[in-house]
């Protein structure tokens, strides 16, 4: 299930389908996908996780 993004417009994105790694807290590795209506994590989460808006902070901080 993909959470939308309030930081950039994923519709039509160029990094559609890219998966970054991200470290969590306890070092366990997941990833973050960006897809056409937003982002997904595999992590168990069921809502917009830590991961995912780590993520997206890094579009933000290109953007400025």
């Amino acid at each position: 299930m993909s959470h939308p993004s309030e930081i950039i417009n994923t519709k039509g994105h160029w990094a559609i389908g890219i998966k970054w790694p991200v470290i969590g807290s306890k070092g366990d590795k997941y990833l973050v996908e960006m897809f056409d209506s937003g982002f997904d994590c595999n992590c168990i989460a069921y809502r917009k996780c830590k991961h995912i808006k780590s993520v997206e902070e890094r579009f933000d901080d290109c953007s400025q």
